[in-house]
């Protein structure tokens, strides 16, 4: 007996007898782009496809073989996009010549009719009563051509704008299509590295931060679930960081499993609570196969955030936001390395604070920002940080800040929707601790204080004496073995947790 590994196999099999019956319903010859047209249609796959074709068989109900082959080279055939818009080109060429011939044909109406009235001026001057009937009979008669060919011009004139506009508007769609990745339908690389240079050469963009976010465990899910399911991520991705932008945000796809977010007139601080909004947006989803309904689990990210520094390059600030981004990745992979891995010489390093299983409360998604805080612990106490300069440091300090300001402001919501008894004192130590973080954290940037005091502060104060001690007070409002994390005797407080089929 035959196997297959490929878990979308039979879905995949699913799609392609559909395009197959389109093909022979509508009596078409069976080549490879017709095939890719329908397949890709019926896989949902492609949304500006799937809306042309439903919008052509809505018109005809039996679209030719040309119109389809019209769809293919629109929509799934990137390289013509150079043929498209040579051929708009001549045809905006071809068009403007026409505009330049009937505004010349209305040029020399105009002088024509011009030249006959300067002719009959001397005649009517005479002001002899015998030809002034025939004057005023041939002025007559002159009006009424210059009113038809202008009537006559005016109408062509109409039909050659209207058509430059169409052409404009096919130019339009065309330059949009090679700025918009297809499949999460956001801007690509060639959109964001345009818009960036725009934003970081206009003032009125700063402050001006970028965010770049990488899907941590999208390769798992390409592997285990197949490539239909690893574009169904992308997808979702794309639109839930979409969601969580405002308007004036630049969403693009950056690379294969990375997105990159230009958020203009936004400091540093700011930046990174949208960023913690996506993320926890996107950790909320719990993913779910469409055929079958299995789980695949929930969807990690990383994101790396800068705010531009007037002078620098784009690249220089790119590299900056990759930086970070990937020093986020390192502190994810750093709590799970295995141990026989290579690392530092233990003298050269100081040792990690390790998360336990025993520190979670139960509540799903303070469990994860307390993971967190732990993993920008590691990174304040590891070694690399002591080499950064001082800009640098100042960045993963207001990281650190932010995480922590975040992570307090969710827990008060929680404590006080659950009426925790010690709801007031524990706020009140959280204002505490943010004035001395922000107090130390500032004399450290500025050189009045050493790191090794930060790090006192972070580990005694914030780890050991709160997250640890503190906020143990409060654990026995939630039920760890639960699935829901929620106090008892009250509704889940957190953001509800929604379920994406893919």
């Amino acid at each position: 007996m035959t196997m297959h590994l490929d878990p979308d196999r039979d879905w995949k099999d699913h799609i392609a007898g559909q395009a197959l019956r389109q093909i022979q319903e509508l009596d078409l010859a069976l080549e490879p782009n017709s095939f890719e047209l329908w397949y890709t249609f019926f896989s949902g796959r492609h949304k500006a496809l799937t809306e042309a074709v439903n919008a052509l068989l809505a018109a005809t109900g039996r679209p030719s073989a040309r119109d389809l082959t019209r769809l293919y080279e629109q929509f799934l055939f990137p390289t013509k996009a150079a043929t498209r818009i040579h051929t708009i080109g001549a045809l905006v060429h071809t068009q403007s010549s026409a505009l330049i011939n009937v505004i010349e044909e209305a040029s020399d109406a105009t002088h024509g009719y011009e030249t006959r009235l300067s002719s009959a001026a001397p005649r009517l001057a005479l002001g002899r009563m015998d030809g002034m009937q025939s004057i005023v009979d041939e002025l007559l008669s002159w009006t009424i051509d210059i009113q038809t060919a202008n009537s006559l011009l005016v109408g062509r004139l109409k039909s050659a704008a209207e058509q430059v506009r169409q052409l404009q508007d096919q130019l339009d769609q065309v330059r949009l299509e090679s700025m918009t990745d297809p499949l999460t339908e956001v801007g690509n690389r060639k959109y964001f590295e345009n818009s960036l240079s725009q934003h970081v050469n206009s003032e009125e963009s700063w402050p001006l931060s970028l965010l770049i976010v990488d899907l941590d465990n999208f390769k798992q899910f390409n592997d285990r679930h197949g490539h239909v399911v690893g574009d169904d991520v992308l997808r979702l991705a794309a639109s839930t960081i979409k969601h969580n932008c405002r308007r004036d945000d630049v969403v693009c796809r950056y690379g294969g499993d990375e997105f990159a977010i230009i958020v203009p007139r936004t400091p540093l601080r700011e930046a990174l609570l949208l960023g913690e909004a996506i993320r926890a947006a996107i950790a909320a989803r719990e993913l779910h196969r469409r055929s079958t309904h299995e789980s695949l689990g929930r969807l990690l990210i990383s994101i790396g955030a800068a705010e531009f520094r007037p002078g620098e390059t784009a690249d220089d600030f790119v590299e900056r936001a990759d930086h970070w981004m990937y020093a986020a990745k390192q502190a994810r992979r750093d709590r799970t390395r295995p141990t026989g891995e290579a690392v530092r010489d233990p003298a050269e390093r100081r040792p990690d604070i390790l998360w336990h299983e025993s520190y979670a409360c139960g509540e799903p998604t303070i469990d994860a920002q307390h993971r967190e805080l732990f993993d920008l612990a590691n990174v304040i106490l590891g070694p690399d940080i002591e080499a950064l300069e001082s800009a640098e440091l100042a960045e993963v300090v207001e990281l650190l800040l932010s995480r922590v300001a975040q992570h307090f402001q969710y827990e008060q919501a929680v404590l006080e929707a659950a009426g925790y008894d010690e709801y007031e004192h524990h706020r009140t130590e959280h204002d505490h601790l943010l004035l001395r973080a922000r107090n130390v954290s500032e004399a450290v940037v500025s050189g009045h204080q050493s790191l090794g005091e930060l790090r006192e502060f972070l580990v005694n104060s914030v780890i050991l004496g709160h997250l640890l001690k503190d906020d143990r007070r409060f654990f026995a409002l939630f039920d760890k073995q639960g699935a829901s994390g929620a106090p008892r005797g009250t509704a889940p407080v957190h953001r509800e947790r929604r379920r994406s089929s893919l």
